[in-house]
């Protein structure tokens, strides 16, 4: 008798050590989350699918955001010259096979994605289920837009799909000189250039993706983040009307600038080169969702304002 109060006892002692155990891990688990959270640890990267729900969800939020940016520049809800016109059409690429047009920054490669929408473009086996009464148009050049009747054009920007791609300016910077003035120039003298010939009317750069795709005139039904690509394309796909069977390309992953490399070539830069630059690019920073935290406290204990 004895010898079972005793085991009892054991057993309740026992399970009172592991809830305590179990709850002490629990709450170091929570709290190095928070500490990363705090720290501004980046979990885009990591995240590789998300659920439809929350793919619409995010969609509302970055167009609120554009949204509100949009009501604070009118003059944007408009193509005020046939210069702008022109170089709105000549960033769009025009799928007719997938009732679909895209916009993304001119300095963005996206070999898989275009890879994929050829691919569609070539078979026969595949049939869009569009939730859009749209048109077929069978003079239009097949990804040209700028070549084609103003009337028709008009049709397709109101009744296709259209989605825009945005990735984070400093990073398409750096990627830029990597793949072309990485060993010529140093960075620093690239930033120059960049500076003086991309900006444009209020110093906003040129090639911001405000001023390529014009997303306070063209009305896309998507944003696609390039650090969220491959969670999101899958969505994407099936929302544009593709059947479950057709799949991403292996090709897809974008070349990824490492944090380290935007740190270090950031680090040389002075001052009023960095003011100039979050200048260039804060249109983009202030109509979706991009961090503009990288450029601040980098010379010499100084900080941006």
């Amino acid at each position: 008798m004895k010898f079972l109060i005793r085991l009892l006892i054991l057993l309740i002692m026992m399970g009172i050590i592991y809830l305590w155990v179990k709850t002490v891990m629990a709450a170091g688990w929570h709290q190095q989350t928070m500490i990363e959270r705090t720290a501004g640890v980046r979990e885009e990267p990591r995240r590789t699918s998300v659920t439809l729900d929350t793919f619409l969800h995010v969609q509302q939020l970055r167009k609120k955001q554009l949204k509100r940016f949009c009501n604070r520049f009118p003059q944007l809800h408009s193509l005020n010259t046939s210069g702008s016109a022109e170089h709105l059409l000549s960033s769009i690429t025009v799928s007719h096979k997938l009732k679909t047009l895209y916009c993304k920054p001119e300095d963005v490669t996206m070999d898989g994605w275009e890879e994929l929408v050829q691919a569609m473009e070539r078979r026969s086996d595949v049939t869009i289920r569009s939730p859009l009464l749209v048109e077929e148009y069978t003079d239009l050049n097949p990804g040209e837009l700028d070549k084609n009747n103003p009337t028709m054009l008009a049709r397709v920007l109101r009744t296709y799909t259209k989605v825009l791609f945005v990735g984070n300016p400093y990073e398409r910077l750096v990627s830029r000189y990597m793949q072309g003035s990485a060993g010529q120039v140093s960075f620093e003298e690239f930033i120059e250039d960049v500076l003086m010939m991309e900006a444009g009317e209020g110093g906003v750069s040129s090639g911001s993706v405000i001023r390529s795709c014009y997303p306070c005139f063209v009305q896309y039904d998507y944003i696609v983040m390039l650090d969220f690509l491959k969670a999101e394309l899958p969505h994407l796909l099936r929302r544009i009307g593709l059947p479950e069977s057709v799949k991403l390309p292996p090709s897809l992953d974008l070349k990824v600038i490492s944090r380290w490399l935007l740190d270090n070539l950031v680090r040389g830069l002075n001052k009023e080169q960095l003011k100039q630059l979050s200048q260039l690019y804060s249109w983009d920073f202030e109509a979706f969702p991009l961090r503009n935290s990288l450029f601040r406290n980098r010379t010499n204990g100084d900080s941006v304002p």
